[in-house]
C-alpha cells in the first residue's frame, strides 16, 4: 500500500486541513487560507506604515492630543505670570478717523464753491485775488490743524473743534 506524502497541516497555525489543495506554498512554508489572509494583511500594513510613511488615525489623534496638552500647559504658565487678561470689545474700524489725515486739504468741490462765492459775491473779486484768498485759507487751515493736534487728544474733540474753527475762518473771510 502507498503512503500519502502530501502535507495536511499548516506550518504557521499547525491545524489540519481537509485536503492538501487548501494549503499554498509561501516563503515561510505551507499556509492555510486564514494564515495567508493574515500574512497579506500584515504585509499591506508594513507597506503603508513603514515604506509609504502613512500614519494611523489613532496615532494622529494621540499626537494632536499631546500638542493640545502642551499648549494648555504653556497658557497656564503664562496665566500665572501675567494674570487673567479680560477680553476687550473691539470697535469697528469704520468709526475711527485718523487725526493725521483729517482736513489737510480742501476738496475740489469746496474750492469751487469758495471761488464762486468770492467771484460772484456782494464784493466780487478778480480770479487772481480769489485764488490767493483760497490759498491763504488753506494755509490757515493747516496751521489750525497743527494747533489742534498739539492740544486735543481724542478724535471726537478734534473733529468738533476743527469744524468750529473752520466755520469761524469762513465767517471772517465773508466779512472782509
Amino acid at each position: 500500500m502507498k503512503k500519502n506524502n502530501f502535507k495536511t497541516n499548516c506550518d504557521k497555525c499547525v491545524k489540519k486541513v481537509s485536503s492538501p489543495k487548501k494549503l499554498k506554498k509561501v516563503n515561510e512554508g505551507y499556509l492555510c487560507n486564514k494564515c495567508r489572509k493574515e500574512n497579506r494583511k500584515d504585509h499591506r500594513e508594513f507597506l503603508k506604515r513603514d515604506i509609504l510613511k502613512i500614519p494611523k488615525r489613532s496615532d494622529l489623534l494621540k499626537g494632536w492630543a499631546e500638542k493640545r496638552k502642551a499648549k494648555e500647559k504653556e497658557q497656564e504658565r503664562l496665566r500665572k505670570i501675567y494674570g487673567d487678561a479680560k477680553p476687550q470689545i473691539k470697535s469697528s474700524k469704520k468709526d475711527k478717523l485718523k487725526i493725521n489725515i483729517l482736513g489737510l486739504y480742501l476738496t475740489k468741490d469746496e474750492r469751487l464753491f469758495l471761488y464762486k462765492k468770492l467771484v460772484q459775491g456782494e464784493n466780487p473779486l478778480s480770479s487772481e485775488e480769489a485764488n490767493k484768498r483760497i490759498k491763504n485759507l488753506t494755509e490757515q487751515n493747516k496751521r489750525l490743524i497743527e494747533e489742534l493736534r498739539n492740544k486735543v487728544k481724542t478724535q471726537g474733540e478734534f473733529k468738533k473743534k476743527f469744524d468750529e474753527a473752520f466755520a469761524k475762518l469762513l465767517m471772517e473771510m465773508e466779512n472782509e
